[in-house]
């Protein structure tokens, strides 16, 4: 039996009221497998920010930003607790894949910076990127699949989506990964199932992802989509709780999934008393399909 997936979008670490002792100390206290650092940002100059602060720039680690980052996932591989590392690229209302295009289109000294600075957070110890493409790009799908492709053959990287609509156009993507490569860096669909996202339903993903056959890549689309959920307390909506995020779980037959995110958990921890452990518990709980078979 496989462990379910037991993931964290990791937010608020720096700043005026940056949580990064906090966050770290409750993540080592709980069995989150999955960790997400959300959101890296990339500049028109290739250099890139973590949320608002400097994170890389010229091949090289903002000192403070990459200690912090670097510190929990040190800290982490060493307790066996984290068994994928990602950096999630862009959000909502950004320019990231705006200016990836643009850096791509350019090539040369633009692009190889680009990658340079993405080099230098693999070496950290990641597993690779998460792409959070929430803009309105004309050709989306051969923008996503050509850095998905970079990002695969120039680091090794291997990645998740993080989608919330599109289910055609993300398909669409894995299978432009597999003429590409002949293979399928992408190991997930990070799912968004809360705010904009609030009315998806994993099954539905599963369904069309099987329909599309083996041109996907994809030999167990059940694992593959991986619902995250808004905790209780948080702005997102559906709110859950502990027990509510195992029964959801539970009712789409998904084993495991993700919570969005961190600094809603330490935010909300006044008024709901859950922790991160508590959400890593909930999730580990869920019943998969092949166990309940």
């Amino acid at each position: 039996m496989t462990t379910n997936l037991a993931g964290v979008y990791i937010t608020g670490l720096f700043g005026t009221n940056g949580r990064l002792a906090q966050t770290q100390s409750e993540l080592l206290a709980s069995q989150m497998n999955d960790y997400i650092f959300w959101s890296v940002h990339v500049n028109a100059d290739a250099s890139l920010h973590y949320n608002d602060v400097p994170l890389a720039s010229g091949g090289t680690l903002d000192p403070t930003t990459g200690a912090g980052i670097g510190g929990i996932i040190s800290a982490a591989r060493k307790a066996g607790l984290a068994q994928n590392v990602w950096f999630s690229i862009g959000a909502g209302g950004v320019s990231d894949f705006q200016n990836i295009q643009a850096i791509l289109a350019a090539g040369g000294a633009l692009e190889d910076e680009l990658y340079a600075n993405l080099k230098a957070l693999m070496d950290l110890g990641a597993t690779g990127f998460d792409l959070d493409y929430e803009e309105d790009l004309s050709d989306p799908v051969s923008l996503i699949s050509q850095f998905t492709v970079g990002l695969n053959q120039r680091l090794g990287a291997k990645l998740t989506y993080c989608p919330y609509y599109g289910t055609t156009m993300w398909i669409d993507c894995l299978t432009a990964n597999m003429t590409a490569l002949g293979s399928q860096p992408v190991v997930g669909f990070n799912l968004q199932c809360y705010s904009g996202g609030g009315g998806n339903d994993p099954r539905t993903w599963v369904s069309a992802i099987t329909a599309a056959g083996a041109s996907t890549g994809v030999s167990d689309a059940v694992s593959f989509v991986r619902p995250g959920m808004a905790v209780a307390g948080s702005p997102s909506s559906p709110a859950l709780t502990p027990a509510q995020m195992t029964a959801q779980l539970n009712s789409w037959g998904s084993p495991g999934g993700w919570i969005w995110n961190s600094a809603n958990v330490l935010n909300s921890q006044p008024g709901t008393g859950d922790s991160i452990a508590d959400y890593a518990s909930a999730l580990l709980a869920a019943v998969s399909v092949a166990e309940k078979a």
